[in-house]
């Protein structure tokens, strides 16, 4: 506003200027409207340095004074995605695998730290050794259902209000926090990482934490919040060839899944292999005779995949 009023000020002036030429007025009179024409130029880019500080201004304070009302131990969040790490396929393999070793409880939920260095090591060793035998299954990867350490949180509009708010206060990353103190404390401990917000669905967020963490475990805790309607994994799309391994008695039980003709609607054929491994060997096992192992049939159920 004062820039404009000081540009209309210094065009009516050379306005002036021009009259006065008209009129032949002296050299030195010319000369002193040059004179404050600059100065005006010289207050208009000081006003404009000024506007932009006050700018830059309005969006760092609010920031560090949002961020100084966090308590220690806030996580440092990033207002947006944050870009994924790919995973080492093991790291993948190990992050869905069942385990079990008797029949109550065979296909339970994986106890297998993707961490592991030993079962990682176990796991790559057992899978090269497949794929040099049996060239013709070295294409079929793991392939993870959902994205590693995300989840879609639909929120109550108080919290989900509270967590826009929070996002507005601080810049593009700070200490959160929402004054939901359960809320908060959660976030602190599956170490919140960023917060992506849709415009258009004010309730809904997602959130990135650590990738170690285990999606539906902590999917539970946030879905057991107060103000949280549902914790979904952030799942990805379609369907495709993938690899399914169980851990009992020291054993390795692995399905390998080819899968092809339409998979981003869900694959129209199928073929299944299955192996068994050890640290001192590897056997194919036919159909008909996974068929009847229990570990075979405990991975076919949890994956709800069919031999066609």
């Amino acid at each position: 506003m004062f820039a404009a009023l000081l540009f209309r000020v210094r065009c009516a002036w050379h306005g002036a200027v021009t009259l006065g030429s008209a009129r032949k007025i002296d050299t030195i009179g010319r000369m002193v409207p040059s004179r404050t024409g600059r100065l005006v130029d010289a207050l208009a880019q000081v006003l404009a340095s000024l506007v932009l500080l006050a700018t830059l201004l309005a969006w760092l304070v609010p920031a560090a004074q949002a961020s100084a009302q966090c308590p220690d131990g806030a996580p440092l969040v990033r207002h947006g995605p944050v870009d994924q790490i790919q995973e080492a396929e093991s790291r993948v393999l190990l992050r869905h695998a069942l385990v079990g070793s008797t029949a109550s409880d065979a296909g339970a939920a994986a106890d297998l730290p993707v961490h592991d260095a030993v079962r990682r090591e176990e796991l790559e060793s057992v899978l090269a050794r497949i794929r040099i035998t049996w060239p013709d299954r070295a294409a079929i990867t793991a392939r993870s259902p959902w994205e590693p350490g995300t989840l879609i949180l639909d929120l109550e509009p108080a919290l989900g209000e509270a967590i826009m708010a929070a996002l507005a206060a601080r810049g593009a990353s700070a200490p959160f926090c929402t004054a939901h103190a359960a809320f908060d404390i959660l976030n602190r401990d599956v170490g919140l990482r960023a917060i992506t917000a849709y415009p258009n669905l004010p309730n809904l967020v997602r959130i990135q934490f650590d990738p170690d963490r285990d999606v539906p475990g902590v999917g539970a805790r946030y879905a057991a919040l107060d103000g949280v309607v549902a914790a979904m994994p952030d799942a990805h799309m379609g369907d495709g060839p993938g690899i399914q391994a169980l851990h009992a008695n020291g054993d390795w039980f692995l399905v390998f899944r080819d899968a092809w003709g339409d998979c981003p609607s869900g694959c129209l054929f199928s073929e299944l292999h299955f192996f068994v491994a050890d640290e001192n060997r590897i056997a194919r096992i036919d159909s008909e005779d996974a068929a009847r192992m229990e570990a075979f049939s405990d991975i076919l159920a949890a994956r709800g995949w069919r031999t066609r």
